[in-house]
């Protein structure tokens, strides 16, 4: 028999077996007993959490012929044929995300199940169906025929639109605490024949942040030689580290034991341990040292404000950290900053600050130099106005960089580019771009891609501030547009498909009132984004 992964194996499978979302699996059952059922459920949580799980102990419970305090009976030919059933469909919208795929489900909705009482959709990171998707979803997730429940799953609520949570009840997957998590490991590894110390499966937990299938994942790895979970082993096979080094940290910084500080941080880069394990056992660490200062229970050197200022920047840090900086060496010279000083004041904010941009060389647009990083730069205030960013927008915006986009374009916009992220002082803008590159440029327009997961989201939003400070470097009105590496591909994939059909690019205005024309009007301006000779392709 082939080996089962831990997590796999250990699925809860009814709401009993459920860790960690007591007040999700109460009202479930209760509406359950109650015969309080909606048509459409929608789980949103951290990843690991349970939410795919709780869905089909959901579905089970409303098909169970012989359902006892809202809980399935385990006995009836409904559970027992549960994980087979055809009338149990499971969808993953992240491989599953075009409207054909949306309206085949519609067109199957109206049959009939085939044994159970209902028939449920479980749909998993809904969040990644396309716009046109979600609009062919709306009046069949609002009024679904009666045998028919949707259980809709999510990671990033915040991109689920809105006219679809309006049509669920919605519930929110908390993060598992450490307890809970302990808990459950002691008890798997009971069953496992797995020798740990309890200091281990603690560290494991935390690692995990809340996610108890992460901590499975990491019990399983670690667990295949036959050693006792310890700490030590822990943090040797995933990269972790002690909350006792971290204290010896604290204290040559409290010390001003530079030589000892400079060891310890050398013991983490040789070991290669995760950077935001780091910060995040610091945080926790400083802020028992600060709970403590105020009490008057302890004899650290370090004030309270020390605690309170080192907590927040390595907070901010994290955000900050770009792929391409070495993050040991950012966190080493934050902390170094409390050998020289104590109580540094915190600043209120340096958005809006004025910053003066300095280079010595100009780049060149199509053979103009018109680009001089000589002269000084004033860049806007950052505010809270964020843009609602639609897919129509955005289409609008991709085929208009296409009408005049250029080889020679895109070199120098990346150039400008580079130098504008290494120049920018406004931290927040500087965060939300540090892992932007870009990807097509015209003469007035230009598509950017981020490297991180749904960014693109919160970049589009903040679109307006980013143009007028990258403007206000570049002295140009350029119109900007940031999408993720799926959907970058996507429209490659398109331009190659239309290599041999020569279109004729022509300008969208942005300023039409926004509309909700039908999918295939949407596809003819995708289709039409690309012209052969315009774009450099990779």
């Amino acid at each position: 028999m082939s080996y089962k992964v831990l997590y796999r194996k250990y699925r809860p499978d009814n709401f009993d077996d459920v860790i960690g979302q007591k007040y999700v699996v109460e009202i479930l059952k209760n509406s359950i007993k109650e015969g309080h059922i909606a048509h459409a459920y929608l789980f949103s949580g951290p990843r690991g959490t349970g939410k795919t799980s709780m869905a089909r102990i959901l579905a089970k419970s409303l098909n169970c012929l012989d359902n006892k305090e809202g809980k399935a009976c385990e006995k009836c030919n409904n559970c027992i044929s549960f994980l087979s059933n055809p009338d149990i469909i499971e969808i993953d919208a992240a491989s599953n995300n075009g409207v054909e795929e949306i309206r085949e489900l519609i067109n199957n909705v109206k049959i009939m199940p085939s044994s159970l009482k209902y028939k449920v959709y479980i749909i998993d990171e809904v969040h990644m169906l396309s716009q046109s998707a979600f609009n062919a979803l709306l009046l069949t997730l609002e009024e679904p025929p009666e045998h028919v429940i949707f259980i809709l799953a999510t990671t990033n609520i915040e991109s689920v639109p809105i006219t679809i949570l309006s049509r669920c009840q919605k519930f929110d997957f908390r993060r598992i605490d450490d307890d809970d998590i302990v808990n459950r490991l002691k008890f798997i590894c009971e069953k496992e024949n797995i020798s740990y110390e309890e200091d281990g499966l603690r560290e494991i937990a935390i690692l995990s942040d809340g996610g108890l299938r992460d901590a499975l994942s990491i019990l399983d790895q670690i667990s295949k030689n036959g050693e006792v979970i310890t700490l030590e082993l822990v943090s040797q096979e995933v990269g972790s580290i002690s909350n006792k080094k971290i204290d010896d940290l604290i204290k040559s910084i409290d010390k001003k034991d530079l030589e000892n500080f400079n060891k310890i941080f050398d013991e983490f880069y040789n070991n290669n341990l995760n950077y935001k394990v780091i910060i995040k056992k610091l945080i926790y660490s400083l802020s028992d040292i600060s709970i403590k200062i105020l009490n008057d229970e302890s004899n650290w050197n370090l004030s309270f404000d020390d605690c309170k200022n080192m907590i927040f920047e390595l907070n901010d840090l994290i955000n900050k950290i770009n792929i391409n900086i070495n993050a040991y060496l950012l966190i080493k010279i934050l902390l170094l900053n409390y050998f020289k000083k104590k109580n540094v004041p915190i600043e209120a904010s340096n958005y809006g600050k004025n910053v003066e941009l300095k280079s010595e060389k100009k780049l060149e647009i199509d053979g103009k130099k018109d680009i001089d990083f000589n002269r000084k730069n004033t860049f806007v205030n950052f505010n809270n106005n964020l843009k609602n960013i639609n897919e129509d927008f955005i289409n609008r915006r991709i085929n208009n960089c296409f009408v005049n986009a250029s080889k020679n374009n895109l070199l120098s916009i990346q150039k400008i580019w580079s130098e504008f992220i290494k120049k920018i002082d406004v931290a927040q803008i500087k965060g939300l771009i540090s892992d932007t590159q870009v990807v097509t440029a015209s003469d007035s327009y230009a598509i950017l891609i981020t490297t991180i997961n749904h960014q693109e989201i919160e970049l589009n939003q903040n679109i307006d501030n980013i143009e007028k400070s990258f403007n206000n470097f570049f002295n140009k009105e350029y119109k900007l547009i940031f999408l993720n590496e799926e959907k970058w591909n996507i429209e490659k994939k398109k331009y190659i498909n239309n290599l041999q059909k020569k279109y004729k690019y022509e300008f969208i205005s942005e300023d039409i009132e926004e509309n909700n024309d039908s999918e295939d009007e949407m596809t003819t301006i995708a289709n039409n984004l690309f012209a052969k000779d315009k774009i450099e392709i990779e």
